[in-house]
């Protein structure tokens, strides 16, 4: 990724970008320089930037707000605060305001190129990592679309979940990493023969067997995604039992994932509510009564409650 990856130095020292041009373009980085505000907006606005290095005192600029508009223009970049020596207490407090890193001047070319290629290479992983998402999501999406009878289903389930864990107060990093384990639940029934997950009429015991397999199959697609990690515990137990009797791995309790036991109940009601080859979608009063029958059994009560609430509230 060297020879694409893009560096946007600003400062008003002619000298000092000059510095680290050379220093940037020896290694392969394309460059570009601003010595005011206004012409590094201009770049910032038309071209997308892996690394930016700001000076916290260049004339006229608040750097916080500086630093505001680089991470709005493209959250991904990388915020570099440079200062001389008198201005260095200002560089270590702009980390408290989105900078990810701060140099002194003059700088050590050693070790600002080090640093730049380990910042360069890990954005280059997320990179690759979000488009092997993006291309599982879409299977998953496809999985679904195959049948009609399933089609929009993890769509909803997620729905369901997401209204579930903000109903929680869960934190936010918590409520994505439920999200993406929503769209992908069901990935594992990839690897499930046709005649068994389209069959139009109730599984015989061997075939239950067969789709009882799917959240190992979804574990062993998803675990080369390192991005993943946090979301496939989810994936791979949101079929156990709160009453210890469930699948893969038959987890009670609070053993078993919070966000797992979330989407058990959301993928639960979704089932219900929509029609299948075998029967016509319950009412809702029926399906949360048979939520109800589920409390500690197949289902975390509290989990139960809030989902009630929320549909209550028609909050999804």
């Amino acid at each position: 990724m060297k020879e694409e990856a893009c560096i946007l130095i600003i400062d008003d020292e002619s000298s000092m970008l000059n510095e680290f041009e050379n220093v940037f373009t020896k290694e392969g980085y394309q460059v570009r320089k601003a010595q005011t505000w206004p012409e590094a907006y201009e770049y910032l606005k038309n071209q997308k930037f892996n690394v930016v290095i700001t000076d916290v005192d260049m004339p006229d600029v608040d750097y916080q707000q500086a630093i505001k508009e680089i991470k709005s223009a493209d959250k991904t970049t990388y915020v570099i605060t440079s200062a001389g020596y008198s201005e260095i207490d200002k560089a270590m407090e702009s980390l408290n305001h989105g900078a990810q890193n701060y140099i002194s001047k003059p700088f050590d070319p050693i070790d600002i190129i080090a640093s730049i290629r380990r910042v360069i290479e890990k954005q280059k992983l997320q990179s690759d990592n979000v488009q092997l998402f993006d291309t599982i999501k879409a299977l998953a999406l496809a999985l679904d679309a195959r049948d009609h009878y399933t089609h929009g289903h993890s769509q909803e389930v997620t729905d369901y979940a997401v209204a579930i864990a903000g109903d929680m107060d869960l934190a936010l990093e918590d409520i994505e990493r439920i999200r993406d384990a929503g769209m992908l639940h069901d990935i594992g029934k990839i690897g499930i023969r046709d005649e068994v997950l389209l069959k139009p009429g109730r599984l015989t015991e061997e075939e239950y067997t067969q789709i009882k397999k799917h959240p190992e199959i979804g574990r062993k697609i998803l675990e080369p995604v390192r991005s993943l990690a946090d979301k496939i515990p989810l994936i791979y137990h949101h079929h156990e039992r709160f009453d210890g009797h469930g699948y893969p791995e038959g987890l009670a309790g609070d053993n078993i994932p919070l966000g797992a036991r979330i989407l058990s109940v959301a993928d639960a009601y979704q089932a219900m509510t929509s029609d299948r080859p075998y029967r016509k979608a319950l009412p809702q009063e029926v399906a949360i009564s048979e939520l109800n029958k589920g409390r500690d059994k197949q289902f975390d009560s509290r989990i139960v409650d809030i989902f009630i609430d929320v549909l209550k509230k028609n909050k999804v």
